[in-house]
């Protein structure tokens, strides 16, 4: 059973652990030293402490999404929610878990009042950006390696 909670900084130590394992394989996408993963988890933090979920499997945390309700995006003009992360670790993928994050973070974004969801994934991880495409996510731009992605979020039907 996957239970989705509110992360704490005392989290971090075991978050930079998934990251670090998630993005095995990706590492043109990612921090690779742990001293950096670590700042990068406390930039998260600062930048919206209660946007940061970790899933737990039997106690065990597999898993984690960095939501950001203060995202002001240059390319929208606006605030909106940026998915800054979304790493499970591979052992635990494609059993819903990404799922369950994606669905917290957009949860705290309606709650928050945000028209948007946006994201910037890398160009080569195709298994991520098939994942949000499921999840009705739309391509906006490319930049460089990286894809940029959107979805609306006012007037989503519940459910």
């Amino acid at each position: 059973m996957v239970k989705v909670e509110r992360a704490t900084a005392e989290d971090i130590e075991e978050l930079a652990n998934i990251y670090l394992e998630g993005y095995a394989g990706l590492e043109e996408y990612s921090y690779t030293h742990r001293e950096d993963v670590l700042a990068y988890l406390n930039w998260l933090f600062r930048r919206d402490v209660a946007g940061v979920f970790v899933a737990n499997v039997d106690g065990k945390k597999v898993g984690f999404v960095a939501a950001d309700g203060n995202w002001f995006s240059k390319r929208e003009g606006k605030v909106v929610g940026a998915i800054h992360e979304l790493v499970v670790l591979p052992e635990y993928r494609n059993k819903g878990i990404g799922k369950k994050l994606l669905e917290k973070a957009l949860e705290y974004f309606k709650e928050r009042g945000l028209p948007l969801a946006e994201l910037w994934v890398g160009d080569e991880n195709i298994r991520a950006i098939e994942f949000y495409k499921k999840h009705r996510f739309e391509e906006r731009d490319r930049f460089n390696y990286w894809v940029r992605m959107t979805k609306r979020l006012e007037n989503e039907a519940r459910g």
